[in-house]
This record gives C-alpha cells, sequence and structure tokens, in this order.
C-alpha cells in the first residue's frame, strides 16, 4: 500500500498495530521490567592515543566486491569462534588502534592504550575457501518496507538514515559523525575510488517553488540559511548522478504503480515495541507542497579500526567483526541522530531493525521520489562480535546503522522508563558461515558493537576520555 495515497490507512494502521502489540506482549510477557529489556549502564574500557604517525596518501586502487557473485571466502562461524583463544590486551590495542584520512587526501595511523580492559572476546575469525555462490540476501518472501511518505522519511527515526555517494548507507549518530561499514570506504588494502571525495546525503523537506515565486529579493528566512550552506558543499537533487526526475506531479498512476511500496507498514514495525510516540501520528499536508531531497555534505574525516585494515606482517587482519567506519561531516546536521548503545548481555537480542537505500527499491527509479527501505527482524544466532540473522536486503542497504528499542532506567520506583532506540550495530552483508559439522549456511550479517567498540568510537565523537567512561 502506498502511503500517498491515504485510502484505508487509519484501518490497515489500527490492524497492524494490534498485531505488533501481541507480538510484543508474546515476546517481553512478565518479563517486561527486566533488565533483559532495558538499557543497563556497563563500564567501558578508556581509550587513549599514545602515538600518531603519518603515511602515505592513499592510492585509491581498492576494488569493490561484486554483489551478485559469491564471495571465495567463508566466515568462521560461532563454533569456530569458540576453540579460538581470547584477545589479550596487546592485540585488542593493536586492532583498536586505527587510520585517519581527511579531506585533503593524508592519513595518520594512531596507536592506542587501553584501561580496564576485559578478556570478553573473541579472536579474529579465520577464513577458509569456498566456492563462487550467488548471494541470495532476500530470503523467502520480501518482507521489507518501501518508505516514501515525506513526511515519515523526514523525520526520526528514519531521517537518521543517510546515503553514501559511495553507494552504501550509513547511519547518523552525532550532528556531525555517521557510522557505515569500512567496506564501503576501505577494502581491506586500500581505499576505493569512489572515497576520494566522499559525501553523506542527509534527506530534508524541499518546498516546490510556485510560477513567479517570492524568492526575488534574497535568501530565505530562519533555518533556510543552515541548509543553504550544506547545499554548497555539494548539488541539490534527488540522486547522485542527477538521473531521477524532480518535481513530477502525482496521479492517479503513480499511486496505483505505487500501491504495494507502502508506509504504513513500516511505521507500524516502528511502533510495535512503543516509543516516543506513534510514527502514524505525524500530520500529514492534505496538498504535498514539498517533496524530500537529498543535501549533500562533505567529509571532513574518516576513521577505520586497524582490525579491518590488511597489512603485510598481518595479512589475515581483514575481519567482520570490524567492518565498520566513522565519517566526520564539515558542518553539523540539524537534525535528530540515533545514540548509540551496547545491547544488554542478560538475554539474546530478540529483533532488530535497520534503514537503508536498497539499490533495487530506492535508486534511479525514475519517479523523482526519494524512498528508505525499512525492516526488522530476529536475530538467528550471534556471537561477541556479529548478529547473524535473515533481514532481507539489497545491494545499498550496507552499512546501515542497526538498532533496537529498550526502556531508559526508571527514574523513580513503579515507573517505567520511556523507549527508547539506540544504534548497536552496523549492517556488514552476506556472508557464507561456516557452521557445526562442516557445512555452510547464508546469513546477512551485521557487526556488534561492543564495550571495547563503543569506547573507540566515543574516542573518535569526542575526543573526551572523561565522556566515554560508561554507556
Amino acid at each position: 500500500m502506498n502511503a500517498c495515497s491515504g485510502m484505508g490507512l487509519n484501518h490497515v494502521l489500527c490492524v497492524l498495530l494490534c498485531a505488533a502489540a501481541l507480538t510484543l506482549s508474546g515476546a517481553l510477557g512478565k518479563d517486561e521490567n527486566s533488565e533483559a529489556y532495558r538499557w543497563t549502564r556497563q563500564s567501558l574500557p578508556v581509550l587513549l592515543d599514545t602515538h600518531t604517525q603519518p603515511l602515505n596518501p592513499p592510492l585509491f586502487r581498492g576494488q569493490e566486491d561484486d554483489e551478485d557473485e559469491g564471495g571465495t571466502k567463508v566466515l568462521c562461524g560461532i563454533e569456530c569462534q569458540s576453540s579460538l583463544p581470547p584477545l589479550d590486551q596487546a592485540e585488542q590495542e593493536r586492532i583498536l588502534g586505527y587510520e585517519t584520512m581527511y579531506e585533503n587526501g593524508t592519513r595518520t595511523h594512531t596507536d592506542v592504550t587501553l584501561q580496564g580492559f576485559n578478556k570478553t572476546s573473541a579472536g579474529t575469525p579465520a577464513y577458509s575457501p569456498a566456492r563462487t555462490r550467488r548471494k541470495r540476501q532476500v530470503y523467502g518472501p520480501d518482507g521489507r518496507f518501501v518508505i516514501s511518505d515525506s513526511h515519515f522519511i523526514t523525520n526520526y527515526p528514519f531521517s537518521t538514515a543517510v546515503r553514501l555517494s559511495t553507494g552504501c548507507s550509513g547511519v547518523l549518530i552525532s550532528p556531525k559523525h555517521v557510522l557505515t561499514a569500512a567496506h564501503c570506504i576501505h577494502n581491506g588494502r586500500d581505499y576505493l575510488e569512489s572515497a576520494r571525495r566522499v559525501r553523506v546525503g542527509v534527506l530534508q523537506l524541499k518546498a516546490n517553488r510556485r510560477r513567479g515565486g517570492r524568492r526575488r529579493g534574497g535568501r530565505r528566512r530562519g533555518g533556510r540559511r543552515g541548509e543553504e550552506k550544506i547545499v554548497e558543499e555539494g548539488e541539490e537533487q534527488n540522486s547522485i548522478d542527477g538521473d531521477v526526475l524532480r518535481g513530477r506531479k502525482r496521479g492517479k498512476g503513480r499511486r496505483r504503480r505505487g500501491r504495494k511500496e507502502g508506509v504504513a507498514d513500516g511505521s507500524v514495525g516502528e511502533s510495535e515495541i512503543g516509543g516516543e510516540r506513534s510514527l502514524s501520528r505525524i500530520r500529514r499536508s492534505p496538498e504535498p507542497k514539498k517533496q524530500p531531497v537529498f543535501r549533500w555534505a562533505r567529509v571532513k574525516q574518516t576513521r577505520i579500526p586497524q582490525g579491518w585494515i590488511q597489512t603485510k606482517s598481518s595479512t589475515n587482519s581483514v575481519s567482520t567483526d570490524y567492518d565498520y567506519a566513522v565519517l566526520e561531516l564539515r558542518r553539523p546536521i540539524r537534525q535528530k541522530y540515533m545514540e548509540l548503545g551496547v545491547a544488554p548481555s542478560a538475554a539474546p537480542l530478540a529483533r532488530i531493525h535497520f534503514s537503508g537505500y536498497d539499490a533495487d527499491k530506492s535508486l534511479l527509479d525514475g519517479r523523482g521520489e526519494e524512498k528508505v527501505v525499512y525492516r526488522f527482524c530476529s536475530v538467528a544466532n550471534e556471537s561477541d562480535d556479529l548478529m547473524y540473522q535473515h533481514c532481507d536486503a539489497q545491494q545499498g542497504a550496507t552499512g546501515a546503522g542497526v538498532y533496537i528499542r529498550l526502556r531508559q532506567e526508571a527514574k523513580g520506583a513503579g515507573r517505567k522508563g520511556k523507549w527508547q532506540r539506540r544504534v548497536i550495530g552496523v549492517f556488514s552483508g552476506h556472508q557464507w558461515v561456516e557452521v557445526e559439522g562442516g557445512g555452510q549456511r547464508d546469513f546477512n550479517v551485521a557487526v556488534r558493537i561492543t564495550p571495547p567498540k563503543y569506547a573507540q568510537i566515543c574516542h573518535w565523537i569526542h575526543a573526551d576520555p572523561s565522556l566515554c567512561k560508561e554507556v
């Protein structure tokens, strides 16, 4: 059902909200107030820089993996990982060392030290050879929801999903920082050619100008100046290549053509376990005068953990466990971001969510409308660093922020804390995984944010140890 049609929307929302409520009560039961379903305070190791040295400029010769062809490596599965020795502090510090690439093409490497390190992480996953196979990525019926209504995709939480000019997705985790997958920038050996001038696209509403508009005489007033600054750094358009038609009139043909791509379903998915408010309550304009467009912001610097980077002395260091990167923007984005978190260890993860820009649903469709693709699913299995699941996804969704919703700490006896979303991982993509008995099984894999990784990312954002002692 297309969100723009509005036909039967309230009825569909009511039915799906009821179904979601039943799903929630069945999942939580009487244990809703237990620590397993709350954000709990966790102490973090303190990460400090010890030495920074300049490196040679990148060559930008990295080649992107072909998403249509299976890889030549298989991920070491949970049983395989359990047989590896735990990381000692020296190895963990080596892995959490990081590389910074600046917008002028220079780069540095920084060594770090950890204070309060806890040996809980498994060793670096190994890989084994496998025959080439096609990546599936969509399991059975496609469970993704295409969010196209401007009042949904430009409001929290969908508005935190951003697009990278390299073709990946990401999530806004501060006014100036975007979390994404490392392989969207760097293939383990070198930076991708497309990462030379990477930009971040944020969806914002743009008012359609009327004929003989009122813009003569200067700039718009108020907050529009902040938006214009962002536009000046890149092109204001609905796609990176500028091939999407803009400003097309909404007609009956379009509504009929997109009826199955409904936002109602996606919005209900967002409110299935409660939250700040139901997205179905967002005011919808009877006459759509605005359309969402990408405001492209330049990246000031990019940081990647050493655990992802392959070196001559450590040829097996490329690890899906560390497939994440943080991009710092030149200027802050004036909209709500999603906080980072660490999933509680009291119980296994139940349901995860993420939104991105799957290429088969949201890129260059010629309709002049931007879309966000949302999905949620259960976690099939998990290790200390990875989440194995079958959330339907396609090329372009990699790098999306994986989040869950739990209650905050209650501020008084007998009170229930508010529901809060936090990013607890990064969607890495499809992987063939070793399973018990020597077989192989394919999953869509997400990198899990652990306390050491959180400490590292927090350090990248704040550069202040006092702000990164607990989560």
